[in-house]
C-alpha cells in the first residue's frame, strides 16, 4: 500500500509541475483540489481520521506546500527552457 501511495504522490506532483511548466494555473487548481480530496478520502476511510482533526489539517497543509513547490519548480524549469530557446543563435 505504501508503494501505491508513493506512486500516487509522484503522479500528483508531476501534474502540479506540468501545470507550472506550461503556466496553466487553472489546471493546477484542479489537480490540487483532486489531490486534496483523495487525501481526505484516504485519511477518512483508510486511517479513520476525522477530517477536521489537527493532524488531518496539518497533513493537508503539507500537501498544499508540496503542490506549491512542484508548481514553482515546474514554472522555473519552463522559464529556463523558454529563455534558452529564445537565445538560440540562428546560423546565417
Amino acid at each position: 500500500m505504501l508503494m501505491v501511495l508513493a506512486a500516487g504522490l509522484g503522479v500528483w506532483l508531476f501534474g502540479c509541475g506540468y501545470a507550472g511548466y506550461h503556466r496553466r494555473f487553472g489546471l493546477f487548481a484542479m489537480v490540487v483540489l483532486a489531490g486534496l480530496m483523495l487525501n481526505f478520502a484516504w485519511m477518512y476511510f483508510g486511517l479513520s481520521a476525522h477530517p477536521l482533526s489537527p493532524d488531518a489539517l496539518v497533513a493537508q497543509a503539507g500537501a498544499v506546500m508540496y503542490a506549491l513547490s512542484a508548481l514553482g519548480v515546474g514554472w522555473y524549469a519552463g522559464r529556463l527552457v523558454r529563455s534558452f530557446r529564445e537565445s538560440r543563435v540562428d546560423p546565417q
